[in-house]
């Protein structure tokens, strides 16, 4: 289905088809349009999998919000970043099993590289969320500031400051940098 076709569907689906939404949660669901933008938060194949889920089913409840005035596939994007921040919270939340933290001696030997992800992702995850995911979408999906501008709707100068203030902040909360001014 060409994408053009792809946005109609939504628009139909928006305007209250129940049958052009179950096409257009179908389309989503084969083609996998919602993997993309989870992918972008989880590193976890089955985490990316629950996020899928999660973000048909805020599809399926959402979908009269959606307005036509931008791309469908902004706002999917848009719609599966914040179902996968949410499976990711979820896992934070909830923590460790005791049965799956390893013992002291592969603490000891676990890489700095992992190490060192897991202290970037616990910065990013301490930035405000309007910082951090104007930094995920230029750093971790190579998107141009117009394009998250677009995404975000915001003016691009508005993304610009924003990518900028999460980079000294990440540099703060990594102690690369001092702190900031308030």
């Amino acid at each position: 289905m060409p994408h053009d076709d792809l946005q109609e569907l939504a628009e139909r689906a928006a305007a209250g088809s129940r049958r052009d939404l179950q096409e257009l949660l179908h389309e989503i669901h084969v083609r996998r349009l919602a993997h993309g933008g989870a992918r972008r938060v989880l590193a976890d194949a089955a985490d990316v999998d629950d996020a899928a889920q999660e973000t048909l089913i805020a599809v399926a409840r959402g979908i009269h919000t959606f307005e036509g005035r931008s791309r469908f596939s902004s706002w999917l994007h848009r719609v599966a970043v914040n179902a996968a921040l949410e499976v990711l919270r979820r896992k934070t939340r909830a923590g460790v099993p005791a049965d799956e933290v390893p013992e002291t001696g592969a603490l000891r030997r676990m890489s700095s590289v992992a190490a060192t992800r897991m202290d970037v992702e616990n910065a990013l995850n301490r930035l405000p969320e309007q910082y951090r995911e104007a930094l995920r979408l230029r750093e971790f999906e190579q998107r141009s500031y117009e394009e998250i501008a677009d995404l975000l709707h915001l003016p691009v100068g508005t993304v610009r400051s924003r990518i900028s203030r999460a980079r000294r902040l990440i540099g703060v909360y990594l102690n690369l940098t001092p702190g900031l001014p308030e």
